[in-house]
């Protein structure tokens, strides 16, 4: 690993050839991400998974990713951004193979946290390898191909890919036809390795990584086990509230060693860029776009309109070519249009789709489905590259690998708590529109009778008419619930759009001002 490799760090199809790389790597962790949101009910009922466990395959991938995923920088400092590249790559391919190979929930739930550690790796360094190994000129390019194809492609093949695999095949099918990419992208990276530098001896963050990762898997375990209903008492529970004070410590503890250590795994003074800061925002939001919102279509379009996977997969691949198309669309548009308004008018549209998806309903076809995810994904397609490049532009040279790692640290959390916020709150919102829909199930009410009688000629049983009923409330409630939760995200985005506006504008305006005031020798 420390000898050149055939593409050397000078040769002049490095840049191309490691943009090329980190593309099909992060493509084939993409897909691997989203598999589960196909096929979950699937490898519940062939393992034998009760609910609980079945939420922690999920729960144990984000873990592994967001608790590598600081790390990542340090490690690629001290051991070279392509080994640990490559390292990466390896787990995340050998971890795939394990979790096509699953018996029992604790080989697969130890399979899907090896894979997260991977994409910890190969998702920061990767951005980290196209910054450094590109040039100024030709960056916007590759970031947007990378966001492009990567997660844009990646999202439409992958859910694709395991809606088709897991309704006409077996659900392991989707993790065996990742292993061969894998084996493959190892190779290119072993192609690709450069001589060994002088590697950086600074000291391992080891009690900021300890106090982050508590904190981080404290608050996401709490936020995914207090709205289940296996807990006892819901968010009251002692061991919810034991974990809530235990992350809110923990935060507090990493805060104070990250400001004194020589060699944070965050740079706080990063965060002094309210520009950059305010990108982190629109990064998570767009992160619990890109990866929160596709779940929920998934769930709403299975539970709701009693649709099948394979169909469910086709809807939901327009979703991620209008990302892949869009990304690399803006990058033309960057030549023409100011960065900043492209991220405004991104995340514009971003937000309107969540207000629109208010109008779906039990009875809502997969057209009005298509229009939602394409504005959606039009809205992802606009503002993600230029979000990111609006983050990096402000920063030096010397810390772009730290702000890589954060950036992309803030769009992975954004997935995973988007995932969890989304559902806390719509189960909030279900509850009162259960409450308010079952005010309507009156016997005395001719609209009930009419609707009773006439399920009767379909099942002869009563009870079985008034579950039917029931069904259709609970369902109606579900749905509902869900749109209110969309609503309240898409106001967020709002706000967090309205301030890059103001902060863009202020900059632009201070920096005109500077231009034109008399210079004092």
């Amino acid at each position: 690993m420390s000898k050149p490799g055939f593409f050397s760090h000078e040769h002049p199809a490095y840049p191309a050839h490691i943009t090329l790389n980190v593309i099909t790597t992060t493509f084939i962790a993409v897909i691997s991400a989203v598999t589960t949101m196909i096929a979950d009910t699937a490898i519940q009922g062939e393992l034998a998974l009760s609910q609980t466990e079945a939420i922690w395959l999920t729960t144990l991938y984000l873990l592994g990713i967001n608790t590598t995923v600081p790390t990542a920088n340090w490690f690629a400092n001290r051991f070279g951004f392509n080994r640990m590249y490559t390292y990466g790559v390896v787990i995340f391919t050998v971890a795939t193979l394990v979790a096509g190979l699953s018996t029992n929930f604790l080989m697969i739930a130890t399979a899907r946290f090896m894979e997260g550690v991977g994409g910890g790796f190969i998702f920061p360094i990767g951005l980290a390898l196209i910054a450094q190994s590109v040039s100024k000129e030709r960056a916007p390019i590759a970031i947007n191909l990378y966001i492009g194809i990567a997660f844009g492609a990646g999202l439409a093949i992958g859910i694709l890919l395991a809606g088709y695999l897991t309704q006409f095949y077996s659900w392991r099918d989707v993790f065996f036809l990742i292993v061969p990419f894998g084996i493959l992208s190892t190779i290119s990276c072993w192609l690709s390795r450069k001589k060994h530098l002088v590697p950086d001896k600074s000291p391992f963050d080891v009690f900021g990584f300890l106090t982050f990762a508590t904190f981080f898997s404290t608050l996401l375990v709490a936020l995914t086990l207090g709205p289940i209903r296996a807990t006892p008492q819901g968010w009251w529970t002692w061991y919810i509230l034991l974990l809530f004070a235990v992350a809110i410590c923990s935060l507090i503890a990493f805060l104070f060693i990250e400001s004194r250590h020589p060699n944070p795994l965050f740079p706080l003074p990063l965060f002094k860029d309210p520009i950059f800061s305010v990108s982190l925002a629109a990064i998570f939001l767009l992160g619990m776009s890109v990866f929160a919102s596709v779940g929920v279509s998934v769930q709403y379009m299975l539970d709701g309109l009693a649709y099948e996977r394979y169909t469910i997969g086709k809807i939901a691949a327009l979703y991620g070519l209008v990302i892949g198309v869009f990304s690399m669309l803006a990058n033309g548009l960057t030549k023409l249009i100011p960065v900043p308004i492209l991220t405004f008018t991104g995340l514009f549209l971003l937000s309107f789709s969540f207000f629109y998806n208010n109008e779906l309903s039990w009875l809502t076809g997969y057209k009005q489905v298509n229009i939602i995810l394409f504005i959606r994904g039009v809205g992802i397609g606009l503002s993600l590259g230029p979000t990111t490049l609006m983050a990096l532009g402000g920063v030096p040279v010397s810390q772009k690998s730290a702000a890589a790692t954060i950036l992309t640290f803030f769009r992975q959390v954004g997935g995973t708590y988007g995932t969890t916020l989304l559902s806390i709150f719509s189960i909030r919102r279900t509850i009162f529109h259960a409450a308010r829909f079952s005010e309507q199930v009156n016997p005395q009410l001719p609209g009930y009778r009419y609707t009773y009688q006439n399920l009767l000629d379909k099942y002869p049983d009563p009870i079985q008419a008034k579950g039917a009923i029931i069904k259709n409330i609970e369902t109606q409630a579900a749905i509902q619930g869900l749109n209110d939760a969309l609503f309240i995200f898409g106001y967020v985005t709002c706000v967090v759009a309205l301030i890059l506006v103001v902060l863009i504008g202020y900059r632009w305006i201070a920096a005109r001002k500077a231009r034109n005031s008399p210079t004092t020798h």
